[in-house]
This record gives C-alpha cells, sequence and structure tokens, in this order.
C-alpha cells in the first residue's frame, strides 16, 4: 500500500504510521456516507408514495392524469442525471464536507418549500431542484472514499455506502407510507425537510473532514486531455454498449421506484401495512443480488453473462408478477424481479472498469451513466402514458419488461471476452 515511489525508511515509516491512525476513521466516514446517501433516498422517492394519495392529488390539481404523476419523478430523474454529469465537478473544488453539508441543507430548505405547494408547478418545479441539489452527492461520496480509503479497500467502502440506494427504498417506502397514512401528505415533506436539516447536516458537517494527502499505493494516473479522450470513447463499441445495456437497467429502477407502491395499493389492493412491506422486499432482496451478483462475476468471470440474465430475468418476473391473479404471488415476483437487477450493478460497474480507457475513467463513467440516468428519466412519465391509455396498470409496467429484455441483449457481443 506504499507508494513505489518513497524511497527512504523514514517516509516509508511516516506513511505506514498515518495508515495506522487513519484506518479506524475511515470506516466512520464511510458510515457518515451512507447516512446521507440513504436519507436522501427517501427525498427522491417519497412523491411516489403519493400517486395513489387522492389529498395530494387534489391539492396541487393533479386529479387522476397518470402521466402528470409520472412526470414529477421524471422531472427529478432528468435533473438529477445532468447535474450529476455536470455539476460532480464541485466536489473536487469545495471538498466532500463542504459539498454534503450543503446538499443536506438544501435538500431540507426545498422539503419545507414542497410541504406547502399549492400548485402542480410548484410541485414540479420543487422535484426538479431535487434532482439539481442531489447530482453531486454521489461524485462527493467517491472523492471521500478517495481521499480517505489507499486503492486497495477502495472497491469495499464504495460498496459499503453505494448499498445505501436499496436501503434508502428499502426503508423510505414503509417509513413515508407511514408517515402519511398518520400525519398526512404535508407532514411527511416537513419531517423529511427536519431530518435533513437537523440530523444529516450536522453529522456531515461536524464528523465528516476533508483529508488531501490520502496513502497511495501507486502514482497516480496522468489525465488525458478533453480532446483526445472524446475520440477514444466514442471510438469503443464496448464502451456504447454498456451505454445502451445502461439504459435499459436505469428504466427499470426509475419506473419500478415510481410505480412500484401504486400498484401494489391500486392494482393489487394491498392496504396500507402490507403495501409497506412489499413495496419494502424487493429492495432487501435486491441488497442480496448486488452481493451474489458481485461475488458471481469473480469467481466465474462470466459478468457479461450475469448482466444479460438478470436484466432479462428482472424484466420476465414483472411480467410474470402482471399476469398472476394472487396479489401475494405477484409481489414475490416483482420483488424477485428486484433481486435479478440486483446482480446486474456490481457486475456492471466491474465491466466498465475494464472496458473504459483507464486515462479517461471519470468521464467514461459520467458519459455512461449520466446518459443511462436521462434515459431512465423518461420511463415514469411513459408508463404513466401508458396506464391513462390503456386504463390498467399492467400495460403500463410493459414498458419495464420490453426495455429490459431488449436491452439486455447488447450483452451478447461482449460474452465471449467478458
Amino acid at each position: 500500500m506504499v507508494d513505489a515511489t518513497i524511497t527512504t525508511a523514514t517516509e516509508r515509516e511516516a506513511i505506514e504510521m498515518r495508515e495506522v491512525r487513519y484506518a479506524p476513521y475511515r470506516w466512520l466516514v464511510v458510515t457518515i456516507l451512507l447516512i446521507a446517501v440513504t436519507t436522501a433516498f427517501f427525498d427522491r422517492i417519497n412523491v411516489a408514495v403519493l400517486f395513489a394519495n387522492a389529498d395530494f392529488k387534489q391539492a396541487i390539481g393533479v386529479g387522476n392524469n397518470p402521466a402528470l404523476l409520472g412526470l414529477l419523478m421524471t422531472g427529478f430523474v432528468f435533473a438529477y442525471g445532468l447535474s450529476a454529469f455536470a455539476l460532480s465537478i464541485i466536489s473536487d473544488l469545495f471538498g466532500p464536507r463542504r459539498t454534503l453539508s450543503f446538499i443536506a441543507l438544501a435538500l431540507a430548505v426545498v422539503m419545507a418549500f414542497m410541504g406547502g405547494a399549492m400548485s402542480y408547478a410548484t410541485m414540479f418545479g420543487g422535484r426538479v431542484l431535487l434532482g439539481l441539489i442531489e447530482g453531486p452527492q454521489f461524485g462527493a461520496a467517491n472523492v471521500a472514499v478517495k481521499q480517505w480509503f489507499p486503492p486497495n479497500q477502495r472497491g469495499l467502502a464504495t460498496a459499503l455506502w453505494g448499498i445505501g440506494a436499496p436501503l434508502g427504498s428499502m426503508i423510505g417506502f414503509p417509513l413515508i407510507i407511514a408517515l402519511v397514512a398518520s400525519f398526512g401528505w404535508r407532514a411527511s415533506f416537513y419531517l423529511l425537510a427536519g431530518l435533513n436539516g437537523l440530523i444529516v447536516l450536522p453529522i456531515v458537517w461536524f464528523m465528516l473532514r476533508n483529508h488531501n494527502a490520502a496513502p497511495q499505493s501507486a502514482p497516480a494516473a496522468k489525465t488525458m486531455p478533453i480532446k483526445e479522450a472524446i475520440p477514444l470513447l466514442l471510438g469503443n463499441a464496448r464502451f456504447w454498449l454498456l451505454a445502451v445495456y445502461d439504459c435499459g437497467a436505469m428504466i427499470y429502477l426509475w419506473g419500478f421506484n415510481s410505480w412500484l407502491p401504486t400498484y401494489l395499493q391500486v392494482a393489487r389492493h394491498f392496504d396500507i401495512k402490507h403495501s409497506g412491506l412489499f413495496s419494502s422486499l424487493p429492495f432487501l432482496i435486491m441488497i442480496g443480488g448486488y452481493f451474489l451478483g458481485g461475488w458471481l462475476g469473480d469467481r466465474f468471470r462470466a459478468k457479461a453473462l450475469i448482466c444479460l440474465c438478470g436484466l432479462m430475468a428482472a424484466g420476465f418476473l414483472i411480467l410474470a408478477a402482471t399476469m398472476v391473479e394472487d396479489a401475494t404471488q405477484a409481489a414475490l415476483l416483482l420483488a424477485l424481479s428486484a433481486g435479478a437487477w440486483g446482480m446486474t450493478v456490481p457486475t456492471l460497474f466491474a465491466m466498465g472498469t475494464e472496458i473504459v480507457p483507464k486515462e479517461v475513467t471519470a468521464m467514461g463513467f459520467g458519459l455512461y451513466a449520466g446518459a443511462a440516468n436521462i434515459v431512465g428519466a423518461a420511463a415514469p412519465l411513459v408508463i404513466g402514458i401508458v396506464i391513462g391509455s390503456a386504463g390498467n396498470y399492467a400495460g403500463g409496467l410493459m414498458v419495464i419488461v420490453i426495455a429490459c429484455v431488449a436491452l439486455s441483449l447488447t450483452m451478447i457481443p461482449l460474452l465471449r471476452r467478458h
């Protein structure tokens, strides 16, 4: 773990002592990042719980228009994708502590603002602001990991805070359902605002420290000029296969997150208690899928096959859920679908590290992840339009099924090598 360019015993000893001194605090950093990411997901998904809430729809004047409801999630995801691509550099400029503190403060203000919304335009504007605010969060988390962890520990550290995404949905859906049922939809916004401002903000501001001298095990890679990097990526066919595949994965993620609670309550007629349970279960199994997919990818070196089968299975399991008559069976099939999708996440990331040239790693990941999120942003709106025109939720979910099955096939050219 010691830089090979360090030549004196004194320098090596100083580096080793510093690593020992910083080791306990590194894992506190991961815990802080996990808290920030998990709670931010509450704000991302809270409006999805309200798609079936009559008081909410009446208050903002949206009526029973599924397309307008889906647009609330689409507006967020589109803004999030643009922000993640364009604004993540602020973490390099201001450090993860200031960036994540500002995000927590801004989320508190915007969530409180949305709690008082009296029109659809106000609610939509708030959702777009949330997307712009949250976009740099993952970039800030990656900067913090890079600052505090040597390269041989960054994979584990990233995986530990990265599960905040499914964990946020797993905890967030039943939590928000319970808050809305007990206190009303406006109070749920105010309580989430308090969570950001009174809990997350102090934790990040007072406990997270910037550190610009993390030990390195190898010299830093040279940065390639943009005018050279872009042609290198544009001419890489395997890179674009990853990007197209990730579009299918993001269509699943944002479509599933947006319409799952409403599907369970309206189409499958679950009560508050059971809709909370079955909205949470898919994300618990998704976390298991993360670890299973990562293990299988490393064990059998068949990452493309795992990605292909995982995304295709996720689509077919949703199709099966729409076809069975028993509501509980449908909910369990949806949970298994999320688990299959979860298997694709670490394997796709690992493939990216092999396919994207090391000189343009950050740009490559930013390009294909940003593009995929922007494409995935359309899923909630398109599903809402189909639900409104077809008159049933099964038709809307077919958008996810078709995207998963069709775009999973982009892995076929990569099967031989990965």
